[in-house]
């Protein structure tokens, strides 16, 4: 491509005047945005903070049920240890024999230290216990906030959606009707530059330069754009090159 997108003559004049038109109304659309600054951005931040907060507390009141199995199970197996202890050091006063106390000796001591591992393990659960109820009331402390703070952007959101709803509705009905009269290829064109430039498709000659990248533009080539004959693009930043806005009739 050359800088010159199509060059039928007869209608280029109106092609370039709803071009013109379609990046003014873009650019109100900008301009709405701005408006409303960064509170969507915002919205949709603490939006995501919360749900990532509740998988986190979801996580750990699973974990807090799992350590309140885990401890009760071990309740059992302590009681139980303990009650083979007992039997135990009953049948010590029964043996007749050295070799039958201290085979009975052997098993009192194993069962002991049984009951010792199972109270230390159940002790550390308990300490991870205690410690998943603390991190769960600060992250439900957190959420709180977060819900908070939320509601209070959204109502600030939904008050500057609505002062500027209606003119973005009328904008966006604007912007319907000038895209399905503009020919295809150059709306294409328009919308591909726009997104790549931040919302510029199409620019009017500025001081003699690009009204986009302010590349100069030589002097033969603002006398093509000023004529309206042909669709001329910027050569440096591929923006649809229009005359200066005092000279179109918009």
């Amino acid at each position: 491509m050359k800088g010159v997108l199509m060059a039928t003559a007869v209608d280029v004049r109106h092609e370039m005047e709803m071009i013109a038109k379609l990046q003014h109304i873009d650019h109100q659309l900008q301009d709405l945005e701005l408006e409303r600054g960064d509170l969507p951005k915002l919205v949709k931040r603490l939006e995501q903070e919360i749900n990532q907060r509740e998988l986190e507390l979801s996580g750990l009141r699973e974990r807090s049920m799992e350590i309140g199995k885990e401890r009760r199970t071990m309740d059992g197996q302590i009681q139980l240890a303990r009650v083979k202890q007992e039997k135990y050091k009953e049948q010590l006063y029964a043996v007749t024999t050295t070799r039958e106390y201290d085979a009975i000796s052997q098993e009192i001591e194993e069962v002991h230290k049984q009951v010792e591992s199972l109270e230390g393990s159940q002790m550390a659960l308990l300490q991870e216990e205690e410690g998943v109820a603390d991190q769960m009331l600060l992250i439900e402390g957190r959420i709180e906030e977060l819900k908070k703070e939320l509601e209070e952007r959204q109502t600030e959101l939904g008050d500057k959606v609505s002062e500027t709803e209606t003119e973005e509705q009328e904008l966006l009905h604007e912007r319907e009707k000038l895209v399905v009269r503009i020919k295809k290829p150059l709306v294409a064109h328009y919308e591909r530059i726009r997104q790549l430039r931040g919302g510029t498709g199409a620019a009017h000659l500025y001081s003699s330069a690009c009204g986009a990248c302010f590349a100069v533009v030589p002097p033969q080539r603002q006398a093509e754009i000023r004529k309206m004959e042909d669709i001329i693009l910027c050569e440096s930043c591929g923006v649809i090159l229009l005359p200066e806005e005092e000279n179109m009739d918009l």
